[in-house]
């Protein structure tokens, strides 16, 4: 064991398995080494006696699985992730209706978002920090979308890479527009956007009638002249038609979101137009309320869909939109996204190493993970496979296997020694008793004004920037009299036996995903 310990600890350190490259060539080694020093991969050799000279008294981990880049998600909507699935009560054809017109969304998910995420009780969005970020890592995921706004995003400060804030001037922050610019808006706010030479996501078209696919016209703000460019990463694109994706082909690709979407409104976009357009795809999980919990719960619904498509993904190019292209649609390949010498050592290992490579990742679940490193370093794994400091870290079962986490920042951490088990029962908590913490929301004093706006977690449905947060106060207030308590899901699929059946309850999910799942 002390040669392990070494071999983790020390500047460098090798993992062999079967390596998943994720590179131009599809490479897979089946029995390969990966070579880390520090944060990065120094080397990726087909045959583990072949290291650099280097590399060569250091004592090898033999994984016995099977390395893929650490996955990254570029749809998601952090601080909603710890609220259950919803109940959809009807099939909707535009996001709005739901999000502006449906009484059970305000009581199922926007309020209770609002009364967590803007208590004054800052052990509450220091929670919701701590849970949503370990339910992606837990899920192999190493990068996510999806940052709140405001004061909030202060407690997103390191655990999974976050597009909107990468901490790493190496990479290029992203910015985005959750809600619907008007018509007008295009010229305005989304141009100028897209001439910051930075990824600029921007929910299109979510939706299957007409509106929903003007959203999609509007970007067309003169004669000729789209607001479409490679910077642009559209989320969704529902209502699209097929000829349309000939025109999002000039974007940096698209992000699909299926499980939500169709949860929502029966339907997803149409990929195999996408697909025959050359659009790029990457997988987002979107959020909690209508998603799967992580990308391998999305994976596995996408290929249903493809599936009942006719087989219109390969296993490859289903695990491609979870790692290499994402990476090139952020313009993030130099850094992550595949394994490959010169790029951080972000990554994810499962057990095993027999078998279709690609399928294994899609068929796997939280309980298959061996480990998550990111810059070189253990964030996650089972217990006794790699080395975490006995001071720092903390146990969990997962599919009854045990885990462990370190979530320690250098410096001046927000999150510091916050648990995630105490989160999860800070958040039981609060969402069992939110029409009491409704309730009791502070009158809207100078004094509160000024601790919310600095500790609040944003909810990016909700409130837009230009609001007062005497506003959320005055929601709180009002909302206690029709709140009801709700219950905290598990962290992870696995440990969730009433999450597929509640999938398949879903009015809207199609007979065919239903059968599958």
């Amino acid at each position: 064991m002390g040669n392990f310990i070494a071999a983790v600890h020390g500047v460098r350190q090798v993992l062999v398995g079967r390596i998943v490259t994720m590179d131009g060539n599809g490479t897979i080694y089946p029995h390969g080494a990966i070579c880390i020093e520090a944060d990065r991969i120094a080397a990726v050799v087909a045959d583990p006696g072949h290291v650099p000279n280097e590399f060569a008294g250091i004592t090898p981990i033999d994984t016995h699985g099977t390395i893929y880049p650490g996955l990254i998600e570029l749809h998601n909507h952090l601080s909603y992730n710890f609220l259950p699935l919803w109940n959809v009560p009807k099939t909707y054809t535009n996001r709005n209706q739901w999000r502006e017109h449906e009484p059970d969304y305000k009581i199922s998910i926007s309020l209770p978002s609002n009364v967590i995420g803007g208590n004054v009780d800052v052990d509450y969005p220091r929670s919701i920090a701590r849970f949503v970020e370990c339910r992606s890592l837990l899920g192999g995921t190493t990068t996510t979308q999806g940052l709140s706004r405001g004061g909030g995003s202060k407690w997103y400060q390191g655990l999974t890479r976050n597009v909107e804030a990468p901490r790493d001037s190496a990479f290029p922050a992203a910015g985005g527009q959750t809600l619907d610019y008007a018509a007008a808006q295009i010229a305005t706010d989304l141009v100028p956007a897209l001439q910051k030479d930075r990824p600029f996501f921007y929910h299109l078209s979510e939706g299957t009638d007409q509106d929903a696919r003007q959203r999609f016209l509007d970007l067309q703000y003169t004669p000729n002249t789209w607001a479409i460019d490679p910077d642009l990463i559209p989320i969704h694109c529902t209502g699209l038609q097929a000829a349309d994706f000939q025109r999002i082909a000039g974007a940096a690709g698209m992000v699909w979101s299926p499980l939500s979407n169709l949860l929502l409104y029966g339907k997803t976009a149409d990929v195999a137009s996408a697909k025959a357009a050359g659009v790029p795809i990457a997988l987002g999980s979107d959020w909690s309320p209508s998603g799967s919990k992580n990308l391998l719960g999305e994976l596995k619904i996408a290929r249903i869909v493809s599936d009942h498509l006719g087989g219109l993904f390969s296993p490859e190019e289903l695990s491609r939109m979870v790692t290499s292209t994402p990476a090139k649609m952020l313009g993030w390949q130099g850094q992550v996204g595949s394994i490959e010498r010169g790029l951080k050592a972000d990554l994810l290992i499962l057990d095993g190493d027999t078998g279709d490579a690609y399928a294994q990742l899609i068929r796997a679940r939280e309980n298959d993970v061996l480990a998550v490193l990111i810059n070189g370093r253990p964030r996650h794994g089972r217990l006794g496979f790699l080395d975490f400091d006995a001071k720092e870290q903390e146990r969990i079962l997962i599919g009854g296997k045990d885990y462990v986490l370190d979530l320690t920042e250098a410096g001046d951490d927000p999150l510091a020694g916050l648990s995630l088990g105490t989160a999860i029962a800070k958040l039981t908590f609060g969402l069992a008793h939110l029409p009491e913490l409704a309730a009791s929301a502070p009158a809207p004093t100078i004094m509160g004004f000024q601790a919310i706006e600095r500790d609040a977690i944003t909810i990016d449905f909700e409130l837009e920037d230009d609001q007062r947060f005497s506003t959320l106060q005055d929601i709180m207030k009002a909302a206690a009299p029709v709140l009801k308590p709700l219950p905290m899901s598990p962290i992870t699929a696995v440990d969730d036996p009433g999450f597929i059946p509640a999938l398949k309850a879903n009015i809207n999910l199609p007979t065919y995903v239903k059968q599958a799942l």
